[in-house]
């Protein structure tokens, strides 16, 4: 403004005084005029440009440092910078071209975009005043960028073509990934200071807009959601029926980049699945589960029937052609024709071959004993847990909730035997009272037996009243495996939901053997809690650092964190379905790889309880009879081998049936083969050396080759009639297919008969050395549950029990493996 027109004192006062050479404003070096050329322009200006000039000069900064505020008061100076005056470029940042969030230079927040789309980026170049510097400088630098991944500078982007201190980066992927981008700038101008400045960057490039939807399915439960690659979808696979399975709907972008389902279904958008009549589409709609980019949109289906079935999303979801969702599933029922028609039964049409056709009588007897013994169970203990055959009434073993109905279930629909079967699945729907169990008992039975019992039957008819009881039954026992160290507890009082802290140790076999039968209760309901909770016992067990083989014991459940005892390493009992279970689970649910690998460090280092010692270099040539012993912690041998421990050549042979090739490398097959039938052998003459012709629990073995039976001691002279050797008997045929193994059955089977056989069923018996037994007040549900259906499926066709469709738990009872069937 001319200062003809200022008014106020302050101005008045400026324009009557001129200002001192000294208060000049002093340009900067680089952009002052030669000092003549600046004289000659005074001199020769006119007297009012000279005055006009001195006026600014006054105005801009009458004392050092100050300027004129618009009502005259004299404050700080701001000073713009005078065009030309920047510096040269002393400091780098690389942000985002309009200003958002994100820079390289120490924030941790990535420049973004979508992918596809060009993520638009600058390098701002400041001098030391945090100006933006000369462009002429700025030519002076040399850029290079390094970008990760598939990120790259697009087409339209130079590296040398500052403007105005900026340099414009354009970067473009069509991958949504996140990765590291790298700017070096080399200063090499004259009046630089670093030659080399480095700035890093982290470039997000996420997914756009879904454009792409597609269904696909898989069992319910962690260990499938963790698999290296899908399991659902597989060309020619065939789902079971009655298993639950989860429908996830994914989406992708027009680029193929997964979109996270968060992204596509609001939570409080009700987006429907839609399938054919033989589906049941629990709840109908898509819900989110998990969390933030993990969130994935689910529901849960099952079949109904066998057959072919679709599942598509209507178009009224997200406007998607219901073509382009459609999947279409195969389910089959494994259970279909498993139970063969008994001997001298007509009208079946079934051929079978001339070797199982032979076997077929022993088939019919072992189901007529089945039979004698339900019978005196139903007439004189029925409802009870357990007979007693010899005084004809039944008792309280675990609560009285009819034990021996759960445990004989699965063993009546495999033998055919309906009439039977419909009297247990009545007493289960009408009958079955879980409150009147008023005491405590053990957990470790309780699933094995009756959870077991019933999810079997459910495993093999669907029959809805079978799962509805056996989650009743597991959600009584949640809260015993809810403890400050992930461990069970022992006992629980299912009626009042209550146990004892009693400071007991932890038996291995107890925590161990809840995992199959919680999972196939996650797997048929979808109800993820039962898995989790038998998950985190495993993982307890786990959480001790020890692997391979384990002592027999383990810290109470109330002490956390939990640790082995210095006990014993023991096949046996306290630890023997532990170790089933590893291989077991895994057969499950095979893409828990975890679990294999557990089993195999126990395989490696089983030898060591095994004598004669094993030798590899042998392995082919006739196998020796070998014996398990076990061992203290510090080593020592203990040579007593438990009737027990006879379950483990059945699992070796379970192994060599379901594990792949590349895990049977390094002589393992020979090996294993060769264990596996002289640990039958031995258990095998456990029977056939006694006058009874039953085994004892347990016998003490010479300490030197060929570690023959020493001795019975009194405590093991008697037999429960257990399974485990007619169990291993069993699998081992399935493996081998030699008679030998039907034939040692079969004379297993005949001692049963003749020494345990009384009117109102079967007995134990009291001393095996005797040849007139003495008979024991007491018929075991194991009998029924286990004893004569591995006797009765060893003699019968494979395809009674198809151990590619199922796995049987540790009573024997058959749960389908929820994965797809190849």
């Amino acid at each position: 403004m001319p200062a003809s027109r200022r008014t106020g004192a302050a101005a008045d006062a400026l324009l009557a005084t001129p200002p001192e050479p000294a208060q000049r404003l002093p340009l900067p070096s680089k952009c002052r005029p030669s000092g003549t050329q600046e004289s000659s322009a005074l001199r020769s200006a006119p007297p009012l440009l000279i005055l006009g000039t001195v006026a600014l000069y006054a105005l801009s900064g009458s004392r050092s440092g100050e300027q004129i505020g618009p009502d005259g008061d004299i404050g700080p100076a701001r000073l713009p910078p005078l065009r030309g005056c920047r510096g040269t470029p002393t400091e780098f940042r690389w942000v985002l071209a309009d200003g958002g969030a994100g820079a390289a230079d120490g924030t941790d927040v990535p420049l973004q975009t979508v992918a596809g789309t060009t993520l638009r980026t600058k390098v701002l170049a400041l001098d030391a005043q945090g100006r933006r510097a000369r462009t002429s400088a700025c030519r002076d630098l040399a850029v290079s960028v390094h970008l990760g991944g598939r990120a790259r500078l697009s087409a339209n982007s130079s590296l040398t073509s500052w403007a105005d201190g900026e340099l414009l980066l354009d970067i473009e992927d069509e991958l949504a990934e996140q990765v590291e981008g790298e700017l070096l700038i080399e200063n090499s101008g004259e009046g630089f200071g670093d030659n080399m400045t480095q700035r890093l960057a982290q470039l997000r490039f996420s997914a756009g807009p879904a454009s792409r939807f597609s269904l696909e399915v898989r069992p319910v439960g962690s260990g499938w959601a963790r698999a290296s690659r899908p399991v659902a979808n597989l060309s020619g696979s065939k789902w079971p029926t009655h298993i639950m399975l989860e429908a996830l709907l994914s989406a992708s972008d027009r680029f193929g980049n997964p979109v996270p389902a968060s992204d596509f279904l609001r939570e409080d958008q009700d987006l429907r699945l839609a399938g054919s009549d033989s589906l049941d589409i629990s709840g109908g709609s898509f819900s989110l589960v998990g969390g933030g980019g993990k969130a994935q949109a689910r529901a849960l289906v099952r079949g109904l029937r066998p057959g072919s079935a679709e599942l598509w999303l209507p178009e009224a979801g997200l406007g998607v052609a219901r073509n382009l969702t459609t999947l279409r599933l195969d389910f089959v029922n494994p259970a279909a024709g498993a139970a063969p028609v008994a001997a001298g039964e007509a009208g079946s049409a079934r051929s079978l071959s001339p070797r199982d056709a032979e076997w077929q009588p022993a088939a019919a007897e072992v189901r007529e004993a089945f039979l004698h013994a339900w019978r005196g169970y139903r007439r004189w203990a029925w409802g009870t847990d357990e007979l007693h055959p010899l005084s004809r009434k039944g008792r309280d073993t675990f609560g009285n909730i009819g034990m021996t109905v759960l445990d004989s279930l699965t063993t009546l629909h495999l033998m055919g035997l309906h009439e039977e079967f419909e009297q247990g699945a009545e007493f289960v729907e009408k009958h079955l009272d879980f409150d009147s169990a008023d005491r405590e008992v053990s957990v470790f039975e309780l699933n094995i037996r009756a959870l077991g019992g019933l999810l079997g039957a459910h495993s093999l008819t669907g029959r809805r009243v079978f799962l509805q009881r056996a989650a009743e039954l597991a959600d009584r026992l949640l809260p015993a495996l809810n403890s400050s160290s992930g461990l069970p507890m022992p006992r629980w009082n299912i009626a009042r939901g209550g146990g004892t802290a009693t400071g007991e140790p932890t038996i291995l076999a107890e925590a161990g053997s809840l995992q199959l039968e919680f999972r196939y209760l996650t797997a048929a309901t979808g109800d993820e809690r039962y898995g989790r909770a038998a998950d985190a016992c495993y993982d307890a067990i786990q959480a001790t650092g020890m692997v391979g083989l384990m002592p027999v014991q383990l810290t109470p459940p109330e002490r956390s964190p939990p640790m082995p005892l210095a006990t014993r390493f023991a096949m046996g009992a306290l630890a023997d379905s532990y170790y089933e279970y590893l291989l077991k689970q895994w057969i499950q649910s095979p893409a828990e790889e975890r679990f294999k690998d557990s089993w195999l460090m126990v395989m490696e280092q089983l030898p060591a309880l095994i004598r004669p010692k094993v030798d590899p270099e042998k392995a082919g040539h006739k196998a020796p009879k070998y014996k398990l012993v076990e061992a203290t912690t510090g080593g020592e041998l203990i040579y007593k081998m438990d009737h027990l421990s006879c379950f483990v050549p059945g699992m070796i042979a379970l192994g060599l049936m379901t594990l792949p090739e590349s895990d049977l490398v390094g002589g393992r097959n020979a090996t294993w083969h060769q264990i596996a039938e002289g640990l039958t052998a031995s258990c095998t003459e456990l029977w056939t050396a006694t006058p009874s012709g039953l085994a004892p629990e347990y016998v003490v073995l010479n300490q030197w080759p060929p570690h023959d039976v020493n001795s019975i001691p009194s405590n093991g002279k008697h037999s429960f009639l257990r399974p485990e050797t007619v169990e291993s008997l069993f699998y081992l045929y399935r493996l081998t297919g030699k008679n030998k193994y039907r034939k040692w059955g079969k004379k297993i089977f005949d001692a049963i008969v003749a020494n345990g056989k009384v009117e109102a069923g079967f007995a134990s018996v009291g001393d095996v050395g005797r040849k007139t037994t003495d008979k024991m007040d007491d018929m075991q549900s194991f009998v029924m549950a286990e004893t004569f259906k591995y006797l009765y499926l060893l003699f019968s066709p494979d395809d009674v029990l198809d151990l590619k469709d199922y796995v049987l738990n540790t009573e024997a009872h058959p749960l389908r493996r929820p994965g797809p069937l190849l």
